[in-house]
């Protein structure tokens, strides 16, 4: 990947109004800029990722150091878009059961075209721009196989630029953003 869409990162499926996207967005403004690096971070998200519902008090045990510490190290690698929080969910309970993985043929120029009207799309899971054959990735998540192929035909196959899509069906997930397998015995 060469480049990822961000609007991807405040998908929704269309589920919720336009203010509890607003409630839930960050403050307005410029990003921060990274920390620079500490000693503790590595460690820090090792923890995260493997229970992000740990306490201040649980990562600060877990690290050898104090809560506060800990408060503040987050309050800089967060915004600082470190480390991205993400809320995944079964996808099942929100009335989608067709995903797939589009790998999108683009003209040299469009791209950035292509890949930014996309990830602006509810049914848009993420978008990235990419190396070889394809020039973009896009997951999408749609209601059902009829859902899936009017988004092919009705939302991408009018964008120009677009020379060629291959459809991945995703079947079954294994393995979400940030979860982790559990180990079997």
């Amino acid at each position: 990947m060469m480049r990822v869409f961000p609007a991807g990162f405040v998908w929704s499926a269309g589920l919720l109004t336009a203010d509890q996207l607003e409630a839930l967005a960050p403050p307005p403004g410029e990003p921060r800029r990274a920390p620079d690096p500490h000693p503790l971070d590595e460690a820090l998200i090792e923890q995260l990722t493997a229970d992000s519902r740990a306490t201040l008090d649980d990562l600060a045990a877990a690290l050898g150091s104090s809560a506060s510490t800990v408060r503040r190290r987050l309050d800089l690698i967060v915004p600082g878009q470190v480390v991205r929080l993400a809320c995944e969910v079964d996808l099942g309970l929100l009335g989608i059961h067709a995903e797939a993985l589009l790998w999108i043929t683009t003209g040299p120029g469009s791209p950035e075209d292509v890949g930014d009207e996309l990830s602006r799309h509810p049914q848009e899971r993420f978008a990235a721009a990419t190396t070889g054959a394809a020039n973009l990735l896009v997951a999408v998540a749609a209601a059902d196989l009829a859902g899936l192929y009017t988004f092919l035909t009705g939302t991408v196959g009018p964008i120009d630029g677009i020379h060629g899509v291959e459809v991945t069906r995703i079947l079954s997930s294994v393995k979400r953003t940030g979860q982790l397998r559990t180990a079997v015995s």
